[in-house]
């Protein structure tokens, strides 16, 4: 016994000094994401019906802005509504696509293979954003479906809820059904993630009588409430083992609302008053069981309440996510959106609340960064934000380590040469081109390198390669340019990255006469 409590011991040990990570800002390592949701238009693309190229321009534009800004992570929204944004045999294009299910993108292309290569090419990780269960935003629109939509195949396994339709989640068919969707998905593409929102049931009153009458298992009536969190518990572990058994290097992360539970209904509840509306009591996702269990990756909580607000103020809900965390290392979700200078909020007038909300999260255990909700903030500018996020990541950072992955790095680049043409240095180095969006499995390992990280130091300095002001680009080709004013100042190296952002040893660049 003495010995197996000594491994334990040990085991707690290394995971605490090498994934609890402490109130010590390494801006060389911050996971900085945003949101780019497709329901209802809300950021791209602009509006349903877009020919190609138009779409394709739109989602450049906010790629180039978000790598100005020295963003490493896109969640991109892949899967608004039982619907694709991508080329799938099992559900039909987006309305918010087309217009309609029925019409592909006009030339044909692949929506998320082609982001996947554009993210990958500026060194930023997409991840895919799927709604498990929504189905319809309106049921009026329900005659205008697909006819391959398998609600035409399976009606008897949704459900009306208000204006919208949804999967019931008790059914076996909808739980085989989503791991289907999500396997086809890990599998056909270069993802770095899978990520779901905070959306799983609707309400607590929700319509699953005959549901429950068909598949109890053995709760009763007056159980009723763990029975609908035992039915998301059970699709949360099937879809992670699938993911892990595809490809264990994708991550899987969900990003739920603010308040797990209140302190009024459970001691181990956050100090907030969000009796109406909880992930336990209301959504039936038991988010704190799934952590304790290991079966996410990272967790979002989306933090979307100013500092001192009296019912759920966001530093307390912050606290709450870090100390409840289990090891799952915490990503801040802060919502850009509730910038507005006309606010009865008084906080929400000015960016500097959002400013305010990320230097915190950057001194408090476990949050290794943050996401932005959401990406049109940006591309308007509202209320100046990008100056604020210009300030707080004045250079590139790459994506921290989580626990769970490999952590071998990729050999070092080979053939670094460095030229001046023009006004510009040209640099250059050997490596394979990065793997289409629909790559095949064999392509999109994890031990090739992905990414490179382009260092510079003044001549005559000692490089120290954890500086995050030493970074000067990250990216995913192999090659860059830069102001030629800067060679005969500067030494400068590249390193390789994995898709884990695993480092190689950097190299330096030799100059050509």
């Amino acid at each position: 016994m003495k010995y197996l409590i000594a491994a334990l011991l040990t085991v707690s040990l290394f995971l605490s000094a090498s994934f609890d990570l402490k109130a010590e800002y390494n801006g060389k390592q911050e996971w900085r994401a945003v949101w780019i949701a497709t329901v209802n238009n809300i950021d791209w693309p602009s509006k349903p019906g877009l020919t190609s190229m138009e779409q394709q321009k739109e989602l450049i534009a906010y790629l180039d802005l978000f790598k100005s800004m020295n963003f490493n992570a896109v969640v991109l929204q892949v899967r608004p509504a039982a619907d694709a944004f991508y080329i799938s045999g099992n559900e039909p294009w987006s309305i918010y696509l087309t217009g309609d299910q029925k019409k592909s993108p006009s030339p044909l292309y692949d929506p998320l293979a082609f982001a996947i290569e554009e993210a990958h090419k500026r060194g930023m990780e997409l991840h895919a954003w799927l709604n498990p269960y929504r189905v319809s935003q309106n049921v009026d629109n329900i005659k205008d479906m697909s006819p391959n939509h398998i609600y035409r195949k399976r009606p008897d396994i949704f459900v009306k809820y208000g204006n919208k339709l949804y999967f019931d989640p008790a059914y076996p068919e909808t739980r085989e059904f989503l791991t289907k969707v999500i396997k086809d998905l890990v599998t056909r593409y270069d993802l770095d993630g899978i990520h779901f929102d905070d959306y799983f049931y609707p309400n607590s009153d929700f319509s699953d009588e005959s549901s429950f009458a068909k598949h109890p298992r053995g709760y009763k009536k007056e159980d009723k409430m763990a029975w609908r969190r035992e039915n998301v518990d059970l699709v949360v572990k099937m879809l992670r083992d699938t993911i892990k058994s595809v490809k264990p290097f994708m991550k899987f992360g969900i990003s739920p609302y603010a308040v797990w539970r209140n302190r009024r209904d459970d001691p181990k509840g956050s100090d907030t008053k969000s009796y109406g509306y909880t992930n336990y009591d209301h959504l039936h996702a038991d988010i704190l069981k799934w952590m304790e269990a290991g079966w996410l990756d990272y967790i979002l909580p989306q933090l979307y309440f100013n500092i001192g607000y009296p019912a759920a103020d966001f530093t307390v809900l912050a606290e709450w996510w870090r100390d409840y965390s289990a090891g799952t290392p915490v990503y801040g979700g802060l919502g850009t959106y509730r910038l507005d200078a006309g606010s009865k909020i008084e906080a929400w007038r000015s960016p500097l609340e959002i400013k305010k909300q990320a230097l915190m999260l950057r001194e408090m255990n476990n949050y290794q960064g943050a996401c932005y909700f959401s990406a049109k903030n940006m591309k308007d500018n509202k209320l100046d934000i990008n100056s604020v996020l210009r300030e707080l990541y004045p250079n590139p950072s790459i994506v921290p380590q989580m626990r769970g992955f490999e952590t071998n790095p990729p050999v070092s680049p080979e053939g670094a040469l460095m030229s001046i043409k023009g006004g510009d240095i040209l640099f250059k180095w050997q490596g394979e081109d990065l793997p289409k969006g629909n790559a095949s499995l064999e392509k999109c390992n994890s031990e090739r390198a992905y990414y490179y990280l382009i260092y510079k130091f003044k001549k005559g300095e000692t490089p120290d390669f954890s500086k995050e002001s030493s970074i000067l680009a990250l990216t995913g080709e192999t090659k860059y340019s830069a102001d030629a004013a800067q060679a005969q100042a500067y030494d400068f190296y590249v390193s390789a990255l994995d898709r884990l952002y695993n480092e190689s040893k950097a190299v330096k660049f030799n100059a050509i006469k």
